[in-house]
C-alpha cells in the first residue's frame, strides 16, 4: 500500500453491511437457497456452448480473468485494490443473478435456469478461491459448502465446481452491525465523533407494559424467502413466499422502497406467524416480517443468528 489507512467503526460498519452482507454473504446464499430449491442441493449440469448467450460468455470471460488480476496486484503489494477486484466477482455474479431472475424462469424455461444456476454456482467457488487471502474463514465456509475445499489458486476457473456435486450447508456468513454496537465500541475506546449522541436521537417512545402471558401468545420463528415479487399497482408492498419449516405461506410486506424483490429471496427473516390474515391489495398475507427502523428511516431485517432452521422459535 502506498499510504497509511484511517479506521474509523462506522465506516467499518458500512463495508460489513453494505457490500460483505449485502453483496457477498446475500449473492452466495441466494445461489445456495435457489440450487436447493430446484435441484434439491445438486449443482446442475454445465450448459453446452451453444445454450450460452453473449451475458454468460461476459461473465466467464471476466471470471477466467480474476485470478491473474488479483494475483497480480497482490505480487505488487497492492492489496486494498488487489481486495476490490475479488470482490468484484462477487458484484459480477450478484448482478447477473439479478438481471437473469431465474426464479421468474424455472417453470417456463428450466433449461435457461439451469444454465444461470451453474454459472452462478462457478463464481461462488471462485469467490472462496479469490477471497482467500482476505476473508480466509469466510473462504473456508463457501469452499466446504461448494465441494471446493481442496482448491489451491491455480484451480480458480470456469468449471471449478463439478456439476452434481451436493452443495452443503452454510451459516449467514455476515451479522450486520447496528448503530448500538458502534457505540459500544467508540465509547470503549474513548473515541470521539464517530457515533451518534444518543441524547440527542429522536427516538420513539416506549410503548405501555405488557404481561408475559401477552408476550407469550406471539409465536416468532424463523422463515427462509423462497420467492419475493412486487405488487401490481402498490409502490411499497412485496409478496414475499416464506418456508416457516411448519409450511409455505404468504406474507405481504411494506418494504419495496427500501429491498428490490431479488434481494430478499434467500434470506432468513423473524417472522411472526400466528398474526391474523389480512388481504392487501386482494392478497392475503399470513404473517408478519420483523423490520428494524434506523435513525434515518432506512429498514433493516431482523436477522437470526447462523445455525437455525425455518420454524426454529424465536423466544
Amino acid at each position: 500500500e502506498q499510504k497509511d489507512s484511517e479506521f474509523t467503526w462506522s465506516d467499518f460498519r458500512d463495508k460489513v453491511n453494505n457490500e460483505l452482507a449485502d453483496v457477498l454473504g446475500n449473492f452466495v446464499n441466494r445461489v445456495l437457497v435457489l440450487t436447493k430449491k430446484y435441484y434439491d442441493g445438486a449443482v446442475p449440469a454445465a450448459p453446452t456452448d451453444e445454450a450460452l448467450n453473449a451475458t454468460d460468455r461476459n461473465l466467464l470471460e471476466s471470471l477466467s480473468a480474476a485470478p491473474a488480476k488479483v494475483g497480480d496486484l497482490i505480487g505488487r503489494h497492492r492489496y486494498k485494490e488487489a481486495q476490490l477486484e475479488a470482490m468484484n466477482v462477487a458484484r459480477l455474479g450478484n448482478k447477473y443473478l439479478t438481471e437473469q431472475e431465474p426464479w421468474k424462469l424455472q417453470k417456463t424455461d428450466p433449461a435457461r435456469t439451469a444454465t444461470i444456476m451453474h454459472l452462478t454456482c462457478q463464481v461462488v467457488g471462485n469467490c472462496a478461491v479469490l477471497l482467500e487471502p482476505f476473508l480466509p474463514q469466510t473462504a473456508a465456509k463457501i469452499a466446504a459448502a461448494f465441494g471446493v475445499s481442496d482448491a489451491r489458486w491455480n484451480d480458480a476457473s470456469t468449471d471449478l465446481v463439478s456439476a452434481g456435486t451436493v452443495l452443503g450447508d452454510l451459516p449467514i456468513l455476515f451479522t450486520k452491525i447496528d448503530d448500538d454496537t458502534v457505540a459500544a465500541q467508540v465509547a470503549k475506546l474513548g473515541q470521539k465523533g464517530d457515533a451518534s449522541d444518543s441524547s440527542t436521537r429522536d427516538l420513539m417512545p416506549a410503548k405501555d407494559e405488557i404481561t408475559f402471558d401477552d408476550f407469550t401468545k406471539l409465536d416468532l420463528r424463523v422463515g427462509t424467502v423462497l420467492e419475493c415479487e412486487k405488487v401490481p399497482k402498490a409502490d411499497k408492498l412485496l409478496k414475499l413466499t416464506v418456508d416457516t419449516g411448519l409450511d409455505t405461506r404468504t406474507v405481504v410486506s411494506g418494504i419495496a422502497e427500501h429491498f428490490a424483490p431479488e434481494d430478499v429471496v434467500g434470506r432468513q427473516v423473524t417472522l411472526l406467524i400466528n398474526l391474523a390474515p389480512r388481504k392487501l391489495r386482494g392478497i392475503e398475507s399470513q404473517g408478519m416480517v420483523l423490520m428494524a427502523s434506523t435513525d434515518d428511516g432506512d429498514l433493516r431485517f431482523v436477522t437470526p443468528e447462523e445455525g437455525v432452521l425455518p420454524g426454529n422459535v424465536i423466544s
